[in-house]
């Protein structure tokens, strides 16, 4: 479940193989209500063990479709996301990081 937004949007829009390097760096900036933001190439890795730790997860709606993947197949933990969510995330979210 996605908490508001208190602190940062961290968007990560490479593949997984790219993470071993990425995800550390992104645990090493990362604060209470953040939300990882898998975009792109990112959402092929939303089951990967590298990004369990961190407990706001989002994913577009839109790239789960381009991959065909059903909703089902989503663990509960996290949050599928409208292009309109991720509208209002960048208004509410006082900081953003892109990862790439």
């Amino acid at each position: 479940m996605v908490t508001t937004p208190a602190n940062t949007l961290h968007l990560l829009a490479v593949a997984p193989s790219h993470w071993l390097n990425l995800v550390p760096q992104i645990s090493a900036v990362w604060q209470k209500d953040d939300l990882l933001f898998l975009i792109a190439e990112a959402a092929q890795g939303f089951n990967h063990a590298l990004i369990q730790t961190f407990d706001h997860i989002a994913i577009l709606d839109t790239d789960l479709a381009r991959l065909e993947v059903s909703t089902i197949e989503i663990p509960n933990q996290i949050k599928i996301a409208t292009t309109s969510d991720w509208a209002m995330w960048m208004i509410e979210y006082p900081h953003s990081i892109t990862w790439r």
